[in-house]
């Protein structure tokens, strides 16, 4: 399935039949319709089924944009690149699935580095200049995080050194249930490398450089993918530590470093938000964003945590749909720049309006859930009384909401430059990707303002699994 044989429109069949079961199955087993056959490899908690279902729900609908985006690269894409992109699609599924229900932090680390080597010649696609170098750089610095983190699981199984845990092979439930006898130095220094490993696959500030270069440089469908599931596979892996170090004097310090992860993700994505001029590098920077929310909420705990998992939901739906948007754009007007890509509201109606739609709900826009999950992170803030911080906080995303409507607005209501032989789109008809966007957009309003009993129950599951 991995290397699939035949012409390109069969690839794409049976990727998008590999989708459909991989959504079906995820749906099933978080449903509790199917259980898994119990094996120590494999772990099937509250945070494993949620967040498979989302990577699920994600590559479905980017599998499904993928013939649509490849017919209309056809012309600037090199043959090579479209021959392979569904196998290193498959090939990515696989390694994202295995590094979620992994059990074993050695697992984890092989499957995540795993997804890495998937993600490299995608990231490659239009084989020019820009698209080289983001790969090189994304391979680089994600290689180095992962050297990092494979330090971490070292000081972890030095932790363990003497205990029955060791001599168990290192499994993640066992390291959870037995973290009081964990060695409390090499766990917090295991704990700060992982964190500073995994950081460069999550895109936390300031290990973020190789994340970002990939998805400004990447096709559409790559981007949303690795900005909505690939980044969240890494938070998972900084949440299993936070999960083990709970309960041990090494969980408060864990917390601190997560919450200043939080705070710099944020900072630098305001000043970067004021000096980009690549509309995709913007989503990207948005991108670093959330998931400084994301961490900082989860360092902070209580209702701020809940607020994090609900967020983190959020943000793979809207980046997906924002990231299949900008796409259509890029296609349309042949370049990234904001300088060059005005009146997209005026040329491409469908694709302008659910922008527009994708940036409302990115600046956390009411009925959207990122609104309602904010809303979470700040009274996590209030109740945690860390005024000041919410204070900082809340001026920083003022100067993010600022900088990112200053260049969107420009996309889509500027005067279009005919003198510079600039060649809008005109006459767009509603395709695929429309539909797809229009659908997670309305998945992301309604699940804000109707989010149904049992999913806030495996939120609040998932909230108590990381404090015990």
């Amino acid at each position: 399935m991995f290397f699939i044989p035949g012409g390109r429109k069969l690839k794409y069949q049976l990727s998008l039949m590999v989708s459909i079961i991989h959504l079906v199955t995820s749906y099933l087993v978080f449903t509790g319709f199917a259980t898994p056959a119990d094996s120590q490899w494999f772990r099937w908690d509250a945070f494993t089924k949620l967040f498979l279902l989302v990577l699920s729900h994600i590559y479905f609908w980017v599998i499904l944009n993928s013939w649509h985006f490849i017919n209309q690269s056809s012309t600037y894409s090199p043959e090579k690149s479209r021959k392979s992109f569904f196998s290193m699609m498959n090939l990515y599924l696989f390694a994202n699935t295995l590094a979620l229900v992994s059990n074993h932090l050695g697992l984890y680390w092989v499957a995540l580095e795993s997804t890495t080597l998937c993600v490299a010649p995608l990231i490659y696609y239009y084989r020019n200049k820009e698209s080289l170098e983001a790969m090189w750089k994304y391979l680089f610095l994600v290689s180095v995080g992962i050297a990092f983190a494979f330090i971490g699981i070292l000081f972890l199984a030095l932790s363990a050194q003497g205990t029955d845990i060791f001599e168990k092979g290192l499994f993640l439930n066992d390291l959870i249930e037995g973290s009081s006898k964990l060695n409390l130095v090499w766990l917090k220094a295991g704990f700060i490398f992982i964190f500073a490993g995994l950081s460069t696959k999550a895109g936390i500030a300031p290990m973020h450089p190789g994340e970002v270069d990939a998805l400004s440089n990447s096709p559409s469908p790559v981007a949303a993918l690795v900005s909505a599931s690939l980044s969240e596979t890494a938070l998972i892996g900084i949440f299993r530590l936070l999960q083990i170090t709970a309960g041990t004097q090494v969980h408060q310090f864990a917390q601190v470093l997560m919450i200043t992860g939080g705070v710099v993700s944020l900072l630098v994505a305001v000043v970067f938000m004021f000096r980009v001029t690549n509309f995709k590098r913007m989503i990207a920077y948005s991108s670093v964003e959330h998931i400084g929310l994301i961490v900082l909420g989860a360092g902070i705990g209580g209702p701020a945590l809940i607020g994090s998992m609900l967020h983190m939901v959020y943000n793979s739906l809207n980046k997906t749909a924002m990231f299949l948007m900008a796409g259509n754009i890029h296609r349309a007007y042949k370049s990234r720049e904001a300088k060059d890509v005005k009146g997209v509201l005026k040329n491409m109606r469908w694709t302008g309006i659910l922008f527009m739609l994708a940036f409302l709900a990115v600046v956390a826009m009411p009925p959207f859930g990122l609104f309602f999950s904010e809303l979470m992170i700040f009274r996590g803030l209030i109740e945690a009384e860390r005024y000041v911080l919410l204070a900082v906080i809340l001026f920083i995303l003022l100067f993010v909401f600022i900088g990112m409507s200053r260049q969107t607005f420009s996309i889509l209501y500027g005067k279009t430059d005919t003198s510079s032989g600039q060649k809008p789109a005109t006459d767009e008809k509603f395709n695929i990707s429309h539909l797809s966007a229009m659908a997670l957009l309305l998945l992301l309003a309604l699940s804000g303002l109707f989010m149904p009993g049992s999913f806030i129950g495996v939120i609040n599951q998932i909230a108590g699994e990381l404090t015990r």
